[in-house]
């Protein structure tokens, strides 16, 4: 019996360094229109992160789209507006669409050659992933 009492911990363990994070950019403000980065590392040992990337427009959209695994350092996730409901995120050199109007997530092959208008980055303070609205949105 004094064997499964250690079994919490020894479990606790496996968790410890794990992230669990995510951070959205509501879109004018509205709760119900935002854009979001998801962020899950499975495994302590691990030193991949699984990412996924929201469109969500209530009540008419809301998809969940697995991008390219990221790494624990994190690196900073640039969100630029295209156009009313299209956005172009840009993490080292992979860019996606984003559309809150079609509910798409899609990879660039190549990057864009206009991607649109800075409005912010998604990056890490104080260990937690936050959207960095760029000064004056």
């Amino acid at each position: 019996m004094k064997r499964l009492a250690w079994l919490p911990l020894l479990l606790s363990l496996f968790l410890t360094g794990c992230e669990n994070s995510g951070a959205s950019f509501l879109i004018d403000n509205d709760k119900n229109h935002s854009i979001s980065l998801l962020r899950e590392q499975r495994w302590f040992w691990s030193g991949e992160v699984e990412q996924k990337l929201v469109a969500a427009r209530f009540p008419s959209c809301q998809r969940r789209v697995e991008v390219d695994p990221d790494t624990t350092a994190f690196t900073e996730m640039k969100l630029y507006q295209h156009d009313d409901r299209v956005f172009v995120t840009q993490q080292g050199s992979w860019w996606w669409a984003v559309s809150t109007d079609s509910c798409v997530v899609q990879k660039f092959a190549t990057p864009p050659k206009d991607p649109g208008e800075l409005v912010g980055t998604f990056k890490r303070k104080d260990g937690n992933v936050v959207f960095v609205p760029v000064a004056g949105s």
